[in-house]
């Protein structure tokens, strides 16, 4: 049975592990091993994920199915009753089953009951799966970005919103 449960400093090493499953898969075809290595250092190290937790703002649940975990998102406030969905991943052998959806509506519903009224995301403009999952649960194109993250990498998406 899937539940979702609020993520703490204690759970990195959950994080990481998922991350490292999820990211290759979808990344290494779109940007290559070497900038995807470079990024997850940047955003999934340990210290960076303390960070984010700690002091960043940002607001982790993972998704268990059962006492397995199976997927995880994070979330900020950005401004006033406008939030955004920082990360959304899910193991590559559940993908399709529900996960992204139960994570994302989750999401949405609480932030309703914090009078949130819009939730915005970036996806890489060539993750194909992720824009059509993304247009499947309300989500429309509002921009385009390209963010320079160093080392002459960017990351270069398209930003969605939905309202609450």
């Amino acid at each position: 049975m899937l539940k979702i449960v609020k993520a703490g400093t204690e759970d990195i090493q959950v994080i990481r592990d998922i991350t490292q499953e999820v990211w290759p898969a979808t990344y290494y075809p779109i940007v290559g091993e070497v900038q995807v290595n470079y990024m997850l250092d940047l955003f999934y190290s340990p210290a960076s994920l303390e960070v984010q937790m700690t002091t960043g703002g940002n607001e982790f649940l993972i998704c268990m199915d059962d006492d397995t975990p199976v997927g995880f998102a994070a979330f900020s406030e950005v401004a006033h009753g406008v939030y955004k969905l920082h990360k959304l991943y899910i193991l590559t052998t559940v993908q399709g089953k529900g996960v992204g959806k139960l994570l994302v509506n989750h999401i949405c519903n609480d932030l309703k009951g914090r009078a949130g009224n819009e939730l915005r995301l970036n996806v890489n403009r060539h993750n194909s799966p992720a824009i059509g999952f993304y247009k499947k649960m309300g989500f429309v194109e509002i921009g385009v970005e390209d963010i320079e993250i160093g080392n002459g990498y960017f990351m270069n998406d398209f930003v969605f919103s939905r309202g609450l």
